[in-house]
């Protein structure tokens, strides 16, 4: 919410300066065909259109893919109570430490970029604690429910590390970029000095080209409707292990 608090701040200032500046300035720029605006925004909406498109079919992966991830944590924990007292105060502590980092970084990909031992140190404290003993009845089913889940959250893994490198590549952003320089010399070229309304029209059509590039943006960042993404998903499961849920 920070991030998003932040871009509306400046945008809106971006909106005054413009309004201000293209009522007060004499036109320094030639007037141009308007034909040039009429083509270079079907340009820019296109190419806007498909990259927001597709960066959105990520972020929605993503998210169901952590949530996913996150799900099955909680199931590890949860089975673990009938393993043993011993064995869900210790798994509770490993799966608390990797959250706990996470959202201290407020990085959802943490854990991705950095070395991260969070299943091999529960794969450890179940062959500590059960080990070879006997296991039988409602026990034995738990273990299996914590190794599936094991085994589950490491192919939600390999799937957030294929959808984190799915960004937007720089010549794209380069196209994006040139669009939107284009687009506002375009339309600084239109006359508006002493004129209100001309120059707010003005201002308001670069701050929507403007906002559409930081929607792109949060987007390819995933910083969309939270901090981070999958932060209050993080912050259930730490619930979850404190006793809060």
């Amino acid at each position: 919410m920070r991030k998003e608090n932040t871009t509306q701040i400046l945008l809106l200032t971006i909106f005054v300066i413009f309004s201000y500046v293209y009522f007060k300035l004499p036109q320094a720029i030639p007037q141009v065909d308007k034909i040039y605006i009429t083509i270079t925004t079907f340009f820019f909406s296109i190419f806007t259109g498909f990259f927001v498109s597709q960066q959105m079919s990520r972020y929605s992966k993503i998210r169901s893919v952590i949530s996913n991830f996150d799900g099955r944590m909680s199931g590890i924990y949860r089975a673990s109570e009938n393993i043993s007292k011993d064995v869900m105060d210790s798994i509770g502590k490993i799966i608390s430490k990797h959250y706990k980092k996470m959202m201290k970084e407020g990085e959802w990909n943490y854990h991705l970029t950095h070395k991260s031992n969070t299943m091999a140190s529960i794969h450890t404290i179940l062959e500590e604690k059960v080990g070879d003993a006997k296991v039988e009845g409602l026990r034995a089913q738990a273990l299996g429910k914590v190794l599936n889940n094991l085994s589950d959250c490491e192919v939600s893994r390999k799937s957030m590390v294929m959808l984190y490198q799915e960004r937007i590549p720089a010549f794209q952003w380069f196209i994006i970029t040139f669009f939107i320089l284009v687009l506002i010399l375009v339309v600084s070229a239109i006359p508006s000095q002493g004129l209100i309304l001309e120059s707010i029209l003005k201002s308001a059509f670069c701050v929507s080209i403007l906002s559409v590039a930081s929607i792109l943006y949060h987007l390819d960042n995933l910083h969309l409707f939270e901090d981070f993404i999958g932060e209050n998903s993080a912050q259930d499961v730490l619930d979850l292990i404190k006793g809060k849920k």
